[in-house]
């Protein structure tokens, strides 16, 4: 991923530092590519590239290095982190109107990073009417709201969090309540909910209904099937990703299982679907593996593939014969029953007036 920051041109070179030690610094620690405008360029806009907590934070720093070069007032309030999304308001609408109304920079550090501090650079007078502001939402928020702690499996704190975050901010916006989710790499499940009483139950129902609105769930079907499942250039597969375009569907080479993922109503009907599939090739289809040295596989080929397309276009069935570099002997012949039967048969004849022949 990638985002700009806009600063001061005049800021860039102290986000350089000296003989480019600073910049280099910001990128170690925020594992992040960050591209400064040369000095004739006269964009002010810096460009980052990398994972988005990266970003974030590169962002962040970038922020707060401008601002101390600003020559108006810092000033830095101390915040508890979990306080930080009735500040921002929900999708930043709240700091943002602050912000104008105000004239004030006001730096919230991004979910990712663990800092308390809240930065606002300004002029005097009006910076000091934006600490104010945000003293009285913090004060406000500490005495009327509370918390519920929820458990929601682990595979479904995603689903809550939403695409870039989302789905929290249409809670924050719909009942006032902040969502604490535990990090992606604790094995935590509680999911703290945190408003003002009578919105916690609310919002509650929003955090199971998003938590539920999707599901993975998984069909068995042997892995041999797979490719017939999938259909001739993917068309069987496609009749029903038409229908449903959310529905991931994931098959995994090896694996007797066919993973969805997706809405969840719409993940029930695709399953339905392949399970229908699954047991009507069952019961169409069959498969037989034979033995024949390496060395004769390329007899059996013919010139040109002409011996095993005609088997295969007699019989309708598909033949697997390894590549050379494999170096293996298994042959394996899918299709309809009876000529999976019939292709064996021939293929294990012409084996055998091979090893005569030698």
């Amino acid at each position: 991923a990638s985002a700009t920051v806009a600063i001061p041109k005049e800021h860039h070179r102290f986000v350089i530092g000296k003989n480019g030690e600073k910049l280099q610094d910001l990128e170690l620690k925020t594992a992040t590519k960050i591209q400064i405008p040369r000095p004739d360029d006269p964009s002010n806009q810096i460009k980052i590239t990398g994972t988005k907590e990266g970003i974030e934070k590169a962002r962040h720093e970038i922020l707060l290095i401008s601002a101390e070069q600003d020559k108006r007032a810092v000033e830095r309030l101390d915040v508890e982190k979990v306080y930080h999304p009735f500040i921002a308001g929900p999708y930043n609408k709240l700091v943002s109107e602050l912000m104008q109304e105000t004239g004030t920079r006001i730096n919230i550090p991004p979910p990712s990073v663990n800092k308390t501090e809240i930065v606002f650079t300004g002029e005097k007078e009006q910076l000091a009417q934006a600490v104010a502001r945000v003293k009285k939402i913090y004060e406000e928020k500490k005495k009327k709201t509370t918390t519920i702690a929820v458990e929601v499996k682990k595979s479904q704190h995603k689903y809550v969090i939403g695409p870039k975050g989302n789905s929290l901010q249409e809670i924050l916006e719909k009942t006032g309540v902040s969502v604490e989710i535990p990090p992606t790499d604790s094995s935590s499940e509680t999911v703290i909910l945190r408003g003002e009483p009578e919105k916690l139950g609310q919002a509650l129902t929003e955090v199971y209904a998003k938590a539920n609105s999707f599901t993975v769930s998984s069909v068995s079907a042997p892995s041999w099937l797979h490719r017939f499942i999938i259909g001739k250039k993917g068309q069987n597969l496609a009749k029903i990703t038409q229908q449903m375009p959310k529905v991931h569907i994931e098959f995994t080479e090896g694996e007797d299982k066919i993973t969805l993922e997706g809405p969840t109503e719409d993940v029930n009907v695709a399953q339905e679907q392949i399970e229908v599939m699954v047991k009507d090739l069952i019961n169409r289809m069959d498969y037989a593996e034979i033995n024949v040295d390496h060395k004769f596989h390329r007899h059996l080929i013919g010139k040109n593939g002409a011996n095993i397309n005609r088997i295969k276009d007699l019989y309708k069935v598909s033949v697997r014969i390894p590549p050379d570099n494999e170096k293996s002997n298994l042959i394996r012949i899918e299709g309809d029953p009876q000529g999976v039967q019939q292709a064996k048969k021939e293929l294990l004849e012409l084996a055998s007036r091979m090893v005569s022949g030698m």
